[in-house]
């Protein structure tokens, strides 16, 4: 596989990474989709572009570790349980480790569009635009979700809310992903006409 090859996979990866980790289709308590997939298909794209991004390979060990907890939650709810709110310092704990990855991620294909896109390509510009509102949603559905509302409308009205919008901005950065893994498009490859 060429360089170009590679990175194009990996980018790939990167982009089905988030849907995985944001499109939830249930089956009962059962999610087809699981998150713990998504964490892999990042951990697959960490090592595709580390040549080109040397420093995400310090996100892997963290990578693992998140794909291990959301495996462990999926595999709860297959038996009918719930990891989550087990103990709350460990969720958040996961939270804050989520955050983490997920700003250094962007980050980091961020600066690898501003290394490979046109003169005048606001690629790079767009991630981090969206990498910043995307942890600051997460920060806020994280905190709502431990908030002590009685009031069961408020509490679902915000938590749609919040998952419209954190699911647009997802589908932002799914779609940078794929606009900067098309600059990695072979020679012979058609572009679309847009």
């Amino acid at each position: 596989m060429t360089d170009r090859e590679m990175l194009y996979s990996g980018l790939s990866n990167a982009a089905w990474g988030y849907f995985f980790l944001h499109i939830h289709f249930n089956l009962g308590r059962i999610n087809i989709l699981p998150a713990f997939v998504g964490y892999l298909l990042l951990l697959s794209a960490i090592k595709k572009l580390s040549g080109e991004r040397r420093d995400l390979l310090l996100l892997q060990s963290l990578g693992a570790l998140l794909a291990a907890w959301n495996l462990a939650d999926w595999l709860f709810a297959c038996l009918g349980g719930e990891l989550t709110g087990i103990f709350l310092p460990l969720d958040l704990l996961a939270a804050v480790a989520g955050l983490y990855f997920h700003f250094q991620f962007i980050t980091d294909m961020a600066a690898l569009a501003e290394a490979y896109q046109p003169e005048g390509g606001n690629l790079a510009q767009r991630l981090r635009q969206n990498r910043t509102v995307y942890i600051v949603m997460c920060t806020a559905t994280s905190i709502f979700l431990h908030l002590p509302i009685k009031n069961e409308d408020v509490r679902i009205y915000v938590s749609m809310g919040l998952l419209v919008v954190m699911l647009v901005v997802v589908l932002f950065i799914m779609g940078e992903l794929f606009a900067l893994r098309r600059l990695f498009r072979g020679p012979g490859e058609q572009q679309p006409e847009t």
